[in-house]
């Protein structure tokens, strides 16, 4: 029963997540399909949130069950962060890739690439959403957002684009803290595995 509501909340982060994307690619939303929009999402804020009610609920301990699931926290916490639980389903793929081939070392590289994919196209809709009506901003449509997220994210800034509000700075900042600590993940793990190769590779002076 638990795999099944886990599948269901996965499925509803999916649709979230379209609902939450579709405004930023489309410029001009009629009145009724914004209410549509803001429905599913209200929709699912309230099952998600019903789901960390009853963790805390049938937890023995409640200050544990917090500490423990910070993604269904941050999913009622921060609406546009609830297609962050999709990182089970990444999680998951990691952990299959891990048992069937590449080792520990590459499946957790993986993992963190495709969490700053995931994390920079959240970025990318958010921006757009949030500057894209602003006179003075340089993100007027989805592309511009998600080459911002993208230079943002990786750390390069070519200052090309940038928010021009205070929203859009918040985010900026978040994005940039991501981007440092998931980068350094990447090539620390990147930088141990060539490491490892070097150490794997017979020594020639030894066989001479």
């Amino acid at each position: 029963m638990n795999e099944v509501w886990d599948n269901l909340l996965t499925v509803l982060a999916l649709v979230y997540l379209a609902a939450f994307s579709y405004p930023a690619f489309v410029s001009e939303i009629s009145a009724a399909d914004l209410s549509k929009l803001e429905l599913v999402q209200w929709a699912t804020w309230i099952i998600f949130a019903l789901d960390l009610i009853m963790g805390l609920w049938k937890a023995p301990s409640k200050k544990r069950y917090i500490k423990t699931h910070p993604l269904e926290i941050v999913s009622v916490v921060l609406p546009f962060l609830r297609p962050l639980r999709l990182l089970r389903v990444i999680s998951f793929g990691a952990l299959v890739i891990q048992k069937i081939a590449v080792g520990k070392q590459i499946a957790i590289t993986l993992k963190v690439f495709l969490f700053s994919i995931l994390i920079a196209y959240i970025a990318a809709v958010q921006i757009t959403i949030t500057e894209r009506e602003v006179a003075t901003s340089n993100i007027k449509s989805f592309g511009d957002g998600l080459w911002w997220a993208v230079t943002t994210v990786t750390t390069v800034g070519y200052g090309d684009r940038f928010p021009t509000t205070s929203a859009g700075r918040v985010i900026a900042v978040g994005l940039m803290l991501v981007g440092i600590s998931l980068m350094g993940v990447i090539t620390a793990s990147v930088a141990a595995w060539f490491v490892k190769m070097s150490q794997e590779e017979p020594d020639s002076s030894n066989k001479s």
